[in-house]
């Protein structure tokens, strides 16, 4: 693990990173809501922490943990579609070692939220005993999921309990800081329990070059503020120092085979048809496999014929470049005389990578004693 906290290390620190300084963004709507939600963290019976699982340290609001600390918390872990399960798990008996209650989720995934309320009330079972009225506070960073998980409880609860009062859902947006208000949702009347739902708040700066890009990689912070050019790059070099690609040549040449061989399987079913069905229409869903299929198999190639060592900051630099031009093809973006930068195709890597189609990935390494 220090190898690749070393990797991690020096990817944040590599020339295209240089006069970045610390990430700032901090809007005016999230300093009166760090205000209001200390204020209201001292009413909460429970702290729900959502974080993103596949930056379980770097996804912490430093400035709420002291506070956090002296509360009853559950960790939710967010978004463990997008993160290696393998890790995922060392994380998970990391955390319950530090004596933290944890659990990976998927705000999407009925079951999944279903778990995290079942801990839930496991942990509030002493306070119900003592007050007919709970609540229980959301918090986390920028665009972790919460007001996605506020709305599978919402679902969830309205179809196993009495609630008089018709609630509004949570607004869900792609961009971080979509939620500007502190709002309360009644998931329960007996006994009553309130959920609150909290804007997306970051420190108000951040001046760990690497938490800075962790986070905007994962969409916490907005790409505009530090640029997709640059996260992009950052992105490349963790797969790199990695060495990510060489796992990839494996998976495209397995993912060949099996596409050739259900393509022929496909067409001898359908020339043996009686009444020769038309074929199903999947081409989208074709065409962004092909193309996951072809970035994977461009990086593998890129990577495999780069001759000098990933371990020089500025040679590696020269291989992302040649990566982002040889992407430019791929991605079909028309090239531009005197254009050498790589907004379009950062664009479409990062979307690439947010949406889980590169595969699941843990960017934070666990402790040195895990």
């Amino acid at each position: 693990m220090r190898g690749l906290a070393r990797a991690g290390k020096r990817a944040s620190e590599m020339a295209f990173n240089a006069g970045g300084g610390a990430v700032n963004w901090f809007p005016g709507h999230m300093a009166a809501a760090s205000r209001a939600i200390r204020d209201r963290l001292k009413l909460a019976d429970l702290v729900l922490e959502v974080r993103d699982a596949r930056i379980p340290l770097s996804s912490a609001n430093e400035d709420l943990q002291p506070v956090l600390a002296s509360k009853r918390r559950i960790l939710a872990l967010n978004k463990k579609d997008l993160a290696n399960p393998n890790i995922m798990n060392r994380w998970l008996h990391h955390f319950e070692s530090c004596k933290q209650d944890c659990i990976s989720i998927n705000a999407h995934s009925t079951s999944s939220v279903s778990q995290l309320l079942g801990l839930v009330e496991f942990k509030l079972k002493e306070a119900i005993s003592k007050e007919p009225t709970l609540l229980v506070m959301v918090v986390g960073v920028p665009n972790v999921g919460k007001s996605a998980l506020i709305n599978s409880i919402h679902r969830i609860v309205t179809s196993h309990f009495p609630v008089q009062d018709k609630n509004k859902r949570a607004t869900v947006g792609p961009l971080p800081g979509v939620t500007q208000d502190i709002a309360g949702y009644k998931i329960s009347s007996q006994p009553s329990i309130y959920v609150l739902d909290t804007p997306g708040v970051l420190v108000p700066s951040i001046p760990d070059m690497e938490t800075g890009l962790k986070l905007a990689l994962t969409g916490a912070v907005k790409d505009s503020v530090v640029g997709e050019e640059r996260i992009a790059k950052y992105l490349l070099s963790l797969l790199n120092i990695r060495k990510t690609p060489l796992h990839w040549e494996r998976l495209v040449y397995r993912r060949e085979q099996f596409n050739e061989d259900a393509f022929n399987s496909n067409e001898k079913d359908y020339r043996d048809s009686p009444r020769r069905r038309r074929r199903p229409n999947n081409s989208d869903a074709l065409y962004v496999q092909d193309m996951v299929m072809e970035v994977q198999r461009t990086l593998c190639s890129t990577f495999m014929d780069f001759a000098d060592n990933t371990e020089d900051e500025n040679e590696l630099e020269s291989l992302i470049d040649s990566q982002l031009v040889a992407l430019r093809k791929v991605f079909r973006i028309p090239h531009k005389p005197f254009d050498e930068t790589h907004g379009p195709a950062s664009k479409k890597l990062l979307t690439l990578f947010r949406s889980g189609k590169l595969g699941p990935f843990i960017l934070d390494d666990l402790p040195d004693n895990q």
